[in-house]
């Protein structure tokens, strides 16, 4: 079976990765380079707290606890990937008001089965020298989480796809999806190239909607920034070895050998991605959890686009359109190799995986907000004078 994976960040090579692996012709096409996009801008963060605790749609809660064994999974069957997948442990704590809920999801996880280890500043200073913190805050340890470095497992995932006899096109930008009786017969280049396929995955992350519409599909995508800064290299006395959570920033250490740090605000600031207007204020702020960062100047930013569809990830394919498959959701990094599993069991195995039920782009046809009247409605009744 032929297969074209759009899209060459974490999620379009997982994809790739295992259709080759189930034995399909797999070409994985990308805009730019693979690795380079959002897959390289985020934290990448892999922690079962507080996720495990949270509400989810059932099916989404069905498959989350398998997240972590899959990445162990992958290593052991492509060992470059290990190198990329860092089992660091993580340091949370929240702010005062966020503590009891916080102390309400350990219990919850615990009963779930997640090692997490409730103790107090001091002793996290202990585990971690190079923080300071109040002796007696309330912090949450969880040796069993990992940070990922993107491109470097995206490169090791393609590394071993490429082995198995699929094909990378990079700086391949797709300007059409041609239809024809109900099924994609390929993607067309820009250029003109046309590359022929049994079946085409949409794994195009931020700018999954845009090839949707190529094969005039309608999908919605929320689209939120999130700034990354690098700090400096560390010397090895002072790098902290974890992922540190705290109130309003997320850090872990980065391949480079500075730390990577993600500023998420506080709960005064509702959303995901928040912003700082600059990345010395951020490193200063950071500074007083981290002191070997003060006087630190960033060495680089960037700019992830995360993709978040509506109520969840979107998986699976139409009904009217059964051979262009998509894989796009939040937690790109993450849930990857789920969705490429998700996709080989469905694509290659013929089945209806029924966790995947909530998570279908038919759901986007299936009913209409009350969005209340638009701007261009109020244009139309407007007489004409």
């Amino acid at each position: 079976m032929r297969i074209i994976v759009i899209g060459g960040g974490s999620i379009g090579a997982h994809v790739a990765y295992r259709l080759q692996q189930q034995g399909a012709e797999v070409t994985l096409v990308e805009a730019g380079h693979p690795g380079r996009g959002t897959s390289a801008s985020s934290v990448a963060w892999l922690s079962e707290f507080p996720q495990m605790s949270w509400t989810e749609e059932p099916g989404k809660a069905a498959l989350r606890p398998r997240v972590h064994r899959l990445f162990h999974e992958l290593a052991d069957e492509v060992p470059a990937v290990a190198d990329h997948v860092h089992w660091t442990g993580t340091l949370l704590w929240g702010t005062p008001e966020e503590r009891q809920g916080y102390l309400d999801g350990a219990a919850i996880v615990a009963d779930r089965g997640v090692k997490l280890d409730v103790i107090d500043g001091r002793t996290a200073m202990a585990l971690e020298p190079s923080i300071r913190m109040d002796p007696d805050e309330v912090v949450f340890s969880e040796p069993g989480s990992a940070w990922v470095d993107g491109p470097g497992i995206v490169a090791a995932l393609l590394g071993a796809f490429e082995r198995a006899g699929g094909t990378v096109v990079p700086n391949a930008r797709v300007v059409e999806l041609p239809v024809a009786d109900g099924q994609v017969r390929g993607v067309r280049l820009e250029g003109g190239a046309l590359l022929e396929a049994d079946a085409v995955v949409n794994a195009a992350g931020s700018w999954g909607s845009h090839v949707a519409a190529l094969a005039g599909l309608a999908i919605p995508l929320d689209l939120v920034p999130g700034r990354i800064i690098y700090t400096q290299p560390f010397s090895d006395m002072d790098a902290p070895s974890r992922i540190i959570n705290a109130p309003e920033w997320c850090g872990r250490p980065d391949p480079s050998g500075g730390f990577a740090i993600h500023w998420r605000g506080g709960p005064q600031e509702p959303g995901h991605g928040g912003n700082i207007q600059d990345a010395q204020e951020l490193i200063d702020e950071v500074a007083k959890t981290i002191p070997s960062l003060r006087g630190t100047a960033p060495m680089r930013t960037s700019i992830g686009i995360r993709p978040i569809p509506p109520n969840g990830p979107i998986v699976g394919s139409l009904p009217w359109l059964d051979n262009l498959y998509f894989t796009v959701s939040h937690g790109g990094i993450g849930w990857a190799p789920m969705w490429g599993w998700m996709a080989a069991r469905e694509i290659l195995g013929g089945e209806t995986v029924p966790e995947l039920s909530a998570m279908r782009p038919e759901r986007f046809y299936l009913e209409t907000s009350a969005l209340g009247r638009h701007a261009d409605d109020a244009e139309q009744l407007t007489p004409v004078s």
